[in-house]
């Protein structure tokens, strides 16, 4: 009678456990396309057999189900985060050098290469015909043209910090979401836990959290004995068990750079400490927003170099053109001031605030210092030698520039290309000094000859001339990108292979479902079928055994 009650519950055993187990089937099959989710599997275990006398041995009891167990292979998850935080900093670099390309548009009718073609062409016409009022027309409209070119790119430059400081803080307040998020699962899963099992589906949504937010910043991440998970920032905790920590944005006081853009937000922990950023989207985009210098510069880098070609050559052609003659006589004028100014109004400027909205510091004597006693083919170097001495010694000169005004020598702020025009004098066709003497007027062009010949002077810039140094620009900011975009496709390419060995472990095949539901399925009929068996058994010696002499 017992061994039928044993068989029973054994059998018993086994239908239950089948059971379960196509129920795991079941959840498996219905999130297979669920982003995140790792399958499940059921561990079952023989019951402890019992011992039968006369030492006969033992008798399987039936089956125990000691867990349901999700999939994963941790140390993949570990790679594949760390790889897509880094491919989320150099897609971010990518994107924005890529757009930064199309601002420079090069080449094309509207670059500023091709500007600069079109102004040293309109040079040579009036060169040519220096009395003729057409080819003065050309002269003005080129300058404007240019002038407007190069307004136009810098102003769209800043355009784009602007927006990336958008992103930056949009990116930041979603690490903030997605720390309180994993916080709050922390408290529920940790409850969940609290009889010993394991909130496989809770657990699944806090790892597709920390994956999500592996791409805005590296994190570091642990559970300890008691089940309490935290994660790390910079060595500093963000999650801790129920706690969140957040990052915090404040605005910038001090400009990094001297041309960026006003409202420029900064990031750090609530209590004020500076976060160590490695790698990660939000990393990539305060690079590439806030970088001057090293191997992953940005913005402000062209910027500079947009404007160092801008001073260097309004400054240039601002001393040719002074030193020449108009039409009528008229000298002293510049062919390029800032705001629209007139050549005085320029001056003016300078001197009482062209050096941080303050005073013009006069350097005559020191860029003069050794040079009267060279030869004068010399003697231009030697000035320049000085001038680059004055600004190297002085940390407070660092994106200034040297500027002659009436004879003396000044430091000043360098010329914004947001804000160079043609000199409001020009308006004038007859103050465009094409004479170098006032008794050669008004067939001499030799002056402009002087200004033409700047367009091959390798010396003018560090990069050559003036055509040179946008090529070498361009040439720079295409080497960038290019690495960019060659990081960010093998980037791709790594995360995509992390990927598919995670979801080669953790993910559901419909195939292997559909199997392991037909071998369920079969047990479970079998155990039913034996339960049957049993229960005949039963019936057979509880109401039919012994009825015979009735």
């Amino acid at each position: 009678m017992s061994a039928g009650f044993l068989g029973l519950t054994t059998s018993l055993s086994g239908l239950f456990a089948n059971q379960r187990s196509l129920g795991i089937v079941s959840h498996n099959i219905a999130n297979a396309n669920t982003e995140g989710y790792s399958r499940q599997v059921m561990n079952t275990k023989a019951y402890t057999p019992q011992i039968l006398p006369g030492g006969f041995g033992t008798l399987g009891v039936g089956v125990d189900v000691t867990a349901v167990k999700q999939i994963r292979d941790a140390y993949l998850d570990y790679k594949y985060r760390t790889e897509i935080s880094v491919k989320g900093e150099w897609d971010a670099r990518a994107s924005v050098l890529t757009e930064v390309e199309g601002i420079f548009n090069e080449p094309s009718d509207s670059s500023i290469a091709e500007l600069l073609d079109k102004y040293y062409e309109s040079l040579q016409s009036l060169q040519k015909n220096p009395e003729n009022l057409t080819a003065r027309t050309l002269v003005r409209q080129t300058s404007i043209a240019l002038s407007e070119g190069v307004q136009r790119l810098s102003t769209m430059l800043k355009d784009l910090q602007k927006d990336l400081n958008y992103q930056f803080e949009t990116s930041v307040r979603e690490a903030n979401d997605i720390a309180k998020q994993i916080a709050t699962l922390n408290e529920t899963i940790y409850k969940a836990e609290l009889e010993g099992g394991k909130a496989n589906d809770l657990r699944d949504q806090r790892e597709l959290l920390v994956d999500n937010l592996s791409k805005l910043v590296k994190v570091d991440y642990y559970e300890d004995a008691q089940n309490r998970f935290y994660v790390l920032v910079g060595g500093q905790q963000l999650v801790a068990h129920f706690r969140s920590d957040s990052f915090e944005l404040v605005p910038r006081t001090t400009k990094l750079n001297e041309d960026d853009s006003n409202a420029i937000m900064d990031v750090q922990w609530t209590n004020g400490n500076r976060i160590n950023l490695t790698t990660g989207k939000i990393k990539g985009l305060m690079d590439v927003r806030d970088n001057m210098l090293g191997d992953k510069k940005g913005i402000p880098y062209y910027t500079e170099k947009l404007n160092e070609f801008v001073d260097t050559f309004s400054a240039t052609m601002n001393n040719i053109h002074e030193d020449g003659y108009g039409l009528n006589g008229s000298t002293g004028y510049y062919m390029f001031t800032m705001d629209n100014m007139s050549t005085q109004e320029y001056k003016t400027f300078l001197l009482t605030r062209g050096l941080n909205d303050t005073p013009a510091v006069d350097v005559t004597s020191s860029v003069m210092d050794g040079v009267a006693a060279l030869p004068a083919d010399k003697q231009r170097d030697k000035i320049a030698s000085n001038i680059q001495k004055i600004l190297a010694n002085n940390p407070e000169y660092n994106s200034k520039t040297v500027r002659i005004i009436d004879g003396h020598y000044y430091v000043v702020d360098q010329m914004k290309a947001s804000r160079m025009t043609i000199a409001r004098d020009l308006e004038d066709l007859n103050k465009i000094a094409a004479a170098s003497r006032v008794e050669d007027t008004p067939g001499d062009g030799s002056n402009i000859l002087k200004m033409i010949q700047t367009r091959h002077d390798v010396q003018l810039y560090e990069w050559g001339a003036p055509e040179d140094f946008m090529k070498s620009l361009v040439s720079n900011l295409g080497v960038d990108a290019a690495e960019a975009n060659r990081v960010a496709r093998n980037q791709e390419l790594l995360t995509k292979e992390y990927s598919t060995a995670r979801d080669s472990i953790m993910g559901v095949s419909l195939d292997e479902e559909m199997a392991n539901m037909i071998k369920f399925q079969t047990a479970y009929n079998a155990n039913a079928r034996m339960v049957n068996v049993f229960d005949e058994m039963l019936d057979l010696i509880v109401n039919r055994l012994g009825t015979g002499g009735r």
